[in-house]
This record gives structure tokens, C-alpha cells and sequence, in this order.
């Protein structure tokens, strides 16, 4: 029961159950026939929205949380997400009501049956035996945005626009470390000046070169060392002649999973990672940091 966190990859062998829709099976009393839906293959070559609701026709979930990503679909898309998608603990049956309940046609939102909530027990992020409420986006195979709300009823960082589809920056952190404490410092200083450029924007009429310049990301601070998966994306990232560098004393990538293996202590802080666009840096560089920033897609205007 691992939690899945940016920089991970989507797990092998994840199977979901669904009801394609047709215009045959169009009327909400229509059955159709279940269908197993790859999830693991079907998401390996695209960007995925994919978020997880306690239950269908709940309160909460049909009244705050699905309609936020209804009306953000044409947005979602716009930003290159090719597959918009819901899951509960419900069979493929009642995912497909709700599904028609609120006028969806077609793969829009696929509504999906995670079944037994085999996939949401194996992430651990369930409620009793319901699924919980989560919401991830994976980019081709790999996890940018993964976050569980911390009561089910709380929608604050698993809504369509909860993230804002903004790129998240990690910072492994050790605060005993100066060098990290100056890294989450330049961090913290330049999220906060984004998003005042951002609060000036919006209240502004004559905003589009401010639009054009500024670049807002979500930064992620965390004192656990990395996974397994996230430390093989990070050497990636910073190529294999950076392995001692990440992991101390490390000669290759297996020699550095073994010595994160046997300690947390062995990997190196700080480290910055731009997960969305495969970027990291190890150590307090402010101009790195910052040219790592720079370089975030700028919102423009859409206008």
C-alpha cells in the first residue's frame, strides 16, 4: 500500500471496468455491457486527468465535485489533457447513470468502476470501504499532481481547477541543511512574487504583458527522501554522470537505489525537481532555481 506522489509512475496492471457509451445505450435505464478498461496501457501515451469520488449520486460529488470538471472539460483540453476521467467504488452500471444523469456523451468523462477498490486499497487513499477522494494527473506514464483531500467531504486540491493546472516543483528539503533552507526560501519568494503578479492581473484591465511574463507553480515541500520511482526520474532528469551527486557515494543507478534502500540519509538535499517538464537541481544555485522557473510555460492570454 504505497501512496503515489509527482514523479512516480502510474502502476502496472491497473484494470478499471466502464460501459462505453453508444447511442444504443444512450437512455439512462439502458444497461450495455461492462468492458475492462486498461487503465496502465490506455494512459501510457497520453495526459490524464483522473479523479475519485466516494460514491455516484452522492451529495457532494454530484453537486460540488463533478460539475467543476464538466465545466472546465473545454479548459482541460485546451491545455493538451487527452483524457478527462472518474472513478468510484460504484459498478460500471451506476457510473454509467451518473454519467448520462448529467448530460455527458461519448469518452468527454469516461466514468469508470474501479472494482473491489482494488486500486484505490493498493494507493491506500480509500474511505472504509468506498473509494476516497483524490485526484492525479498523469503526463504520459508519469504521476506531475497526486493529492487526497483529507476528508471526503473537503474539496480543496482534487477539484478541476484545484491545481489551477499549474506545473508542481518539489523541493526535498532538510532543514538542518543552510543550503536547503536557502533553497525553500528562494522558492517561497518566487511562488509568492508569481502569484502577485497574478492577483495584479486579474485585477487589472491592461493585464496581457504582465499574463505574458508571469510564471505560477505549486511548490511542494517534503522532508521524506524520494521513492524509488521518483529517484530513477530524477537521475534521468540530471543524467547518469550526476548519480554520486543525488545519492552519495553512488556509482550507477542500481548502486543508488540500493544505498536509498538501506538509508534516506544517502540522498542528497536539497534537490528542486520541475516534474512537468523534466527539470532538476541539486543544491542551493539561486540561478538555476530561478532559470528553471523562468523556463515554466507562461499563461497567456486566451482572449
Amino acid at each position: 500500500m504505497t501512496e503515489l506522489k509527482a514523479g512516480d509512475s502510474f502502476p502496472e496492471g491497473v484494470v478499471f471496468s466502464y460501459v462505453p457509451y453508444t447511442e444504443e445505450n444512450a437512455d439512462i435505464t439502458a444497461c450495455g455491457i461492462p468492458q475492462k478498461y486498461n487503465a496502465s496501457k490506455e494512459f501510457a501515451n497520453k495526459k490524464v486527468v483522473l479523479f475519485a469520488v466516494p460514491g455516484a449520486f452522492t451529495p457532494g460529488c454530484s453537486v460540488r465535485h463533478l460539475p467543476g470538471f464538466i465545466d472546465h472539460l473545454s479548459e482541460l483540453k485546451e491545455k493538451g489533457v487527452d483524457i478527462v476521467a472518474v472513478i468510484a467504488f460504484n459498478d460500471p452500471w451506476v457510473m454509467s447513470a451518473w454519467g448520462k444523469a448529467n448530460n455527458i456523451k461519448g469518452d468527454d468523462i469516461l466514468f469508470m468502476s474501479d472494482p473491489e477498490t482494488k486500486f484505490s486499497k493498493s494507493i491506500g487513499w480509500t474511505m472504509g470501504e468506498r473509494t476516497g477522494r483524490y485526484a492525479m494527473v498523469i503526463d504520459h506514464g508519469k504521476i506531475t499532481y497526486a493529492e487526497k483531500e483529507k476528508s471526503g467531504g473537503e474539496i480543496s486540491v482534487t477539484g478541476a481547477d484545484a491545481h489551477k493546472s499549474l506545473d508542481v516543483i518539489t523541493l526535498f528539503h532538510k532543514p538542518s541543511i543552510s543550503a536547503s533552507t536557502r533553497a525553500h526560501t528562494i522558492l517561497k519568494q518566487a511562488s509568492a512574487h508569481a502569484s502577485e503578479h497574478s492577483t495584479n492581473d486579474q485585477a487589472s484591465d491592461h493585464s496581457h504583458q504582465n499574463k505574458m511574463e508571469r510564471t505560477e507553480f505549486e511548490l511542494n515541500v517534503t522532508e521524506d527522501p524520494p521513492t524509488s520511482d521518483q529517484l530513477r526520474t530524477i537521475l534521468e532528469y540530471l543524467g547518469a554522470k550526476r548519480v554520486g551527486d543525488v545519492v552519495k557515494g553512488a556509482k550507477n543507478e542500481a548502486d543508488a537505489m540500493k544505498k536509498l534502500r538501506e538509508s534516506g540519509e544517502n540522498f542528497t538535499r536539497p534537490v528542486v525537481v520541475d516534474w512537468n517538464n523534466g527539470k532538476a537541481v541539486i543544491g542551493e544555485d539561486e540561478s538555476a532555481i530561478l532559470n528553471m522557473i523562468r523556463r515554466l510555460p507562461k499563461e497567456t492570454d486566451q482572449e
